[in-house]
């Protein structure tokens, strides 16, 4: 199973670029090939394999009724695995990490797909997330974690299924699309990503909500299903690597949750007048405590005052609300943050 990003080298073989051709490799494929850069010939520089910069989204400055609302923003759900772009040529595959490292092909089935419809349509290029999906249907960032829920729920022999989530395609009939509006991207990644998932059930076309009614039908889905959030683009705008703080093109928008957990503990501090550096919580299940980590922003002096008087008084006993983007693979606080005293 692929466990997670794997950094390889360029001249590695049955890696990240696996070569299915038997013949000598056609001049519309991949060409010229070094260690240090790989060379597909009918791409532009800024699309050639780990030099590829994705637009990452930022944390939404408006509140998640304003993308809703507003026409120029078009909604995407937020899958929970790995950036992964993909290179394919009728002769190779290159998988690119968010970081530009190349990485391993996720699954045979994949490789073969993307090779198949690359021989029919030409090298394209793909962004999207990979992730793994467990037999219960929850996601996960590696097939490690995948497969440790299947052993928990009692089907230790079934395997992870890897998926890979197309957002769009940044390379599409020997055209460059980061020239084009985010739309034009989109829709070229539907075209793609339904030849993919017609030849595999290990390709995902992410949806695309465009009107405000669909959006909030977006929205409510992604929350009732316990989802981490959504994606909202601007569908007129430019491709901008990296992140754009000014323009924000791109944003994310994810779902808090509010637990009332009890104070197991105070991590210790050198800082001077401070009696803490975070608070241990845990969460009461079935009559026993669960540690779920730790709390270390959202109070005040006087409140982190309190909070030591209390628990010095009456040690897990004291029970306070805490707000959280969800858990982690591991059942620990994400982004928590100290509200007030139950």
């Amino acid at each position: 199973l692929e466990t997670g990003e794997k950094p390889i080298a360029l001249n590695a073989q049955n890696n990240s670029t696996t070569n299915l051709a038997t013949a000598a490799k056609s001049t519309s494929a991949a060409q010229n090939e070094t260690l240090n850069n790989p060379i597909v010939a009918e791409l532009p520089p800024h699309l050639q394999p780990g030099k590829i910069v994705t637009m990452q989204p930022v944390d939404a400055p408006s509140e998640r009724s304003y993308y809703i609302e507003n026409p120029d923003y078009w909604g995407q759900p937020k899958r929970d695995g790995n950036r992964v772009v993909v290179i394919a040529t009728q002769d190779k595959v290159y998988y690119q990490s968010r970081s530009t490292n190349l990485r391993q092909q996720p699954s045979l089935e994949i490789e073969r797909a993307l090779i198949e419809t690359a021989s029919k349509i030409g090298t394209f290029v793909l962004d999207g997330e990979l992730y793994y999906k467990s037999c219960t249907g929850s996601e996960h960032r590696t097939g490690a974690q995948a497969a440790t829920v299947n052993i928990e729920s009692g089907f230790p022999t079934i395997q992870p299924s890897a998926i890979y989530a197309i957002f769009k395609s940044l390379f599409f009939q020997g055209n460059d699309l980061t020239q084009l509006a985010e739309s034009a991207r989109i829709a070229a990644g539907v075209e793609v990503g339904e030849i993919l998932a017609s030849l595999s059930k290990e390709f995902e076309v992410l949806p695309t909500f465009r009107t405000a009614a669909e959006k909030l039908l977006l929205a409510n889905q992604q929350e009732s299903e316990n989802r981490e959030g959504e994606v909202w683009v601007l569908h007129n705008c430019r491709y901008v690597g990296g992140k754009d703080v000014k323009k924000i093109p791109i944003v994310r928008t994810k779902y808090c949750q509010e637990l009332d957990l009890f104070i197991v503990g105070l991590t210790p501090t050198k800082v001077a007048g401070r009696p803490f550096s975070a608070i241990e919580v845990a969460q009461e299940i079935e009559g026993k405590l669960v540690p779920v980590g730790t709390v270390g922003t959202g109070f005040s002096g006087e409140e982190m005052q309190e909070i030591a008087r209390l628990y010095e008084v009456n040690p897990k006993s004291v029970k306070i609300k805490v707000r959280s983007q969800g858990l982690t693979e591991s059942g620990k606080l994400w982004h928590a943050r100290f509200l007030e005293f139950c």
